[in-house]
Order: C-alpha cells, then structure tokens, then sequence
C-alpha cells in the first residue's frame, strides 16, 4: 500500500487536470458551504451530472473536494455573520462571531482555516493508515453504543450553556422535544403532527438551524444601526495567518479535536455537528482559561473546525472499506463512485489498489487547495462585512429561504423556517442559548430510538449498557460530565 500511495501522489499531484478539477470542486465546496442553507450535499449531487465523461479519479477527486471545501467554507458566515453555513458550523458561531466582534474578523477565519486543514490532514492520515481496521471497529456498533454516544452527546448541554446554566438545560429540553414531532421510531405511531403530513418524517434540520440561527440574526440585524465594518484594502495576509507560536500551543487541541473528528465520522449516521460539540466540550474542560469560551476564545473556533473537518476522513473510511456511508455526503459520494463502475467495499483495495491510492492522493490535494483558496480569497471573505445591512439582510433572507426550500423542495419547509426563526428570536431576547436547541433536536431522536431499541434487546434491562465496553464507556464518561457540572455549579453558588 505505501508503493501504491506514493505511485498516487505523484499521479495526482504532477497532472494539471486532476489539479486543476479539484480546485474547482473545493472552491464550489467553498461557496456552498458558506451560502446559508446549502451543503456539501448539494454540491456533490450538482457535480454528479458534469463528471460523467471524467475519469474515475478526477470525477471522485472533484466531488471529494467540494466536500472538504464544504465543510470548511460554513466558518465563513459563522464567524462573520453568526449564522452557520452548515449544520457543523454551529459550534463555530459560539466563538467565531465574537472574535468578528471584537474586530478579529480575519484572525477567526484563519484560524478556522489552519484548523480545518489540519483536521483534514489528520483524518487522512488516518484513512491511509488505520482505515481497515478502524472500520470494523465500529461498524459493530448496535443500538446500545448509539444510544451510549447520544446520551453522552446531550450531557454537552452544560458546555454550550452559556451563562445560566438553567436556561441552557431548558433551551436543551425544548430541542428534545422537537425531535419528538413525526413518526414513533418503534411502533410507527405518529406524534405531534397535527394531521400534517409534512410532519410526519420529523423536524429537518436544516429548516430548523436556518431558522434557528439565520432568521433572529437578520431580525436582530435590521433593529440594530449599521454593521460591523472592516477594511478589506488594509486587510493583510499576516492578520490571517495564525502565530506559528500559538498555532503550536494549540497542538494538543487540533490533534484531539481531529481525532474525535474522525472517530464520530466513522460511526455511521452521526455527523460533524456532533462532533464538533463533544471537541468543543473537551476543550473547554482542559482549558486554563474556559470562562473565556463563547466570549471570543479562538481555541473554540479551533476545536469546532478540527473535529467537523476531521469527520471528512473519517466518514470515507467506512464508506471506502465495507460500502457504508458514514453520513449523506459520503452517500452522495458512494453513489458517484458507482456511476463510474465502482462498488465500495473490500474489493475495490484488491482489485483496484491504484485507483484507491490516487483517491487518498485527491483527499490531500483538496486539504492542501482548500488552506490556499481561502488564504487567497481573504480579502473577498470579509468584503461581507461592509456590505450595507439592509442589502445584506435581503440577500440572507432571500438565501436561507432557498435553502430550505431547496432540501425537499417542500414548500412547508419554508414556514417552518419562519416559525422556528420567530421562536428562536424570542428565545434569544429571553437570554435563552441557541446551540441546545439545536443539539437536543439532533441527538434526541437518536437517543430515543437507540435506547427503546436497546431496551427490548435486553428485554426491558439496562444491564446492557454496561455489559458492552463500548457503550459502558460512553455511559460513563456522560455520568462524569453530569457530576462535574453539578460540583461546579455547587462550588459557584458557595
């Protein structure tokens, strides 16, 4: 494998037309993933068509970037406008935006960029080397570690809190809730639907964090006078580049963050958000400064980046090795790969060793483009920020509207857009955190399902969850995050 790989770094890196189509593919990941309300999805199933007549090579190579470029590119109007990009990017709002706030607009985008990068690096890293092996790992996850992993995933509240810790216990609630609306995971009863048929596959979320995140912003922009501003002819390329001092204090940071990155995205249907949660939690917690977090901390920027892009290797190594999507992207891809007459799976590293390592080969090449296309296109990034308000808030409202439209091409999903935004417009004037909201409509519907299902497993006991090593550690280690909390709660109030 090691001759095969470096047979495929020279064949990527030496042709042009490999070079010069996934640049394109991370440049469009770039801009999909910073427009509210459009994904890497999107933009991989838009390229699908246009690659027909490439080699296998160049068309995986183009998709792989948009996915990469994607997953970076929601940083952009997360750190800039406070409105996540992509469902990952919403760890990136709790500190991203005060830094933009605080006139360190560029150095929040450099940093989500250094971070990205290196949590791409990392998760490649870990595909070329581990990915076998991590694969069978934990494609032998059954309901019990799901429901473990989720449980774990919602003890998180505390970290994303904010202030009041009550409020965000609250907030979190409410989101559980949400996940509630649709169908009955075990018996198939529907639930909260109101004879609404729209309802009956559940709250989506992406309608949810766009109204969540995207519609109190612009209501909250439009009551207020003017615009942060910065000038982007003064703007320098060293206000991007992070320190190389700092960047190496934050070591230990971007190498767990990737590596929690990558282990979520190899568990089938979890995703970057979740990630980015449980890295943004970890950090905080070794932090000598975590008071500092959600008031401009750029290690929290750090954190949210390295895990969400680390999710990249990671989902590709379940997907490549056993032909298990790790997340709707990674679908999206499979599907591609298919098209070009390929079956993801054990047999594609033996029949074709060449064509995988060249596949490796393009995830580097996006990694490397997608640092360099933002390093690059600073200057254009942060032109947002002196676009006049109401021009901008047109164009946001106009874009997040598409975008959840643009899911389903349901119409509903536009109103629930609307509601949802109104709700969480007065949650936030009522000092209530957004980012529960949003981690208790993901993992809660997970969580319920996993745990009804684990339960009849074990027969109505939940001597299952400590008798899998999997799952006890998980179930563990949330039980440490609750006692911690409630002792430092505990400690404040003497």
């Amino acid at each position: 494998m090691t001759l095969n790989m470096f047979q495929g770094l020279s064949a990527t890196f030496l042709n042009p037309g490999i070079v010069g189509v996934v640049a394109a593919g991370t440049f469009l990941g770039l801009v999909f993933g910073a427009l509210p309300g459009l994904s890497a999805t999107m933009g991989v199933a838009l390229l699908i068509p246009l690659t027909f007549t490439m080699t296998p090579t160049s068309a995986f190579g183009m998709m792989l970037g948009t996915y990469i470029g994607g997953m970076a590119g929601g940083a952009v109007s997360a750190s800039l406008l406070n409105i996540p990009g992509t469902p990952s990017a919403v760890v990136t709002c709790l500190d991203g935006y005060p830094m933009a706030k605080q006139g360190k607009g560029a150095q929040a985008l450099g940093w989500a960029a250094f971070a990205s990068g290196f949590g791409s690096l990392i998760s490649w890293l870990m595909l070329v080397t581990l990915s076998p092996a991590l694969a069978r790992l934990c494609t032998s996850f059954g309901s019990p570690e799901y429901a473990a992993l989720a449980f774990f995933g919602l003890t998180i509240i505390a970290a994303v809190s904010g202030k009041s810790l009550v409020k965000g216990l609250i907030a979190g609630i409410m989101g559980v809730i949400l996940s509630f609306v649709g169908t009955d995971p075990i018996w198939g009863d529907l639930r909260f639907t109101f004879g609404n048929i729209n309802l009956m596959t559940g709250i989506s979320t992406i309608p949810a964090m766009i109204g969540l995140y995207s519609i109190p912003q612009i209501i909250i922009s439009c009551t207020e006078e003017g615009n942060l501003h910065v000038d982007a002819q003064s703007l320098k390329l060293k206000d991007f580049l992070p320190p190389v001092g700092k960047l190496w204090e934050q070591k230990w940071n971007i190498i767990r963050s990737s590596m929690i990155g990558t282990g979520i995205g190899i568990i089938p249907a979890t995703g970057g958000n979740i990630a980015s949660f449980i890295a943004y939690d970890q950090t905080k917690r070794f932090s000598k400064n975590p008071e500092q977090f959600g008031n401009g901390a750029y290690e929290g920027v750090v954190a949210s980046e390295a895990a969400n892009n680390g999710v990249c290797g990671g989902a590709l190594i379940p997907m490549m090795t056993l032909g298990i999507p790790g997340d709707s992207v990674t679908a999206a891809l499979m599907g591609g790969l298919i098209i070009h007459g390929l079956r993801p799976g054990p047999a594609l590293f033996t029949d074709s060793p060449g064509l995988v390592a060249e596949i490796f080969a393009t995830v580097l090449m996006a990694t490397l483009l997608m640092v360099l296309i933002q390093c690059v296109g600073i200057r254009l990034f942060v032109q947002i920020l002196n676009v006049p308000v109401h021009y901008l808030n047109g164009a946001l409202v106009i874009l997040s509207l598409v975008g959840s439209y643009a899911l389903r091409g349901n119409f509903f999903d536009v109103l629930l857009t609307l509601v949802i935004g109104m709700f969480g417009y007065l949650m936030i004037k009522g000092g209530f955190p957004t980012a529960p909201i949003v981690l208790g409509l993901v993992l809660g519907s997970m969580f319920e399902g996993e745990f009804r299902r684990a339960l009849k497993l074990s027969h109505g006991s939940i001597r299952i969850f400590f008798t899998r090593p999997a799952a006890c550690v998980f179930v563990l280690i949330g039980i440490g995050v609750i006692a911690n909390a409630c002792w430092k709660g505990w400690r404040k109030k003497q």
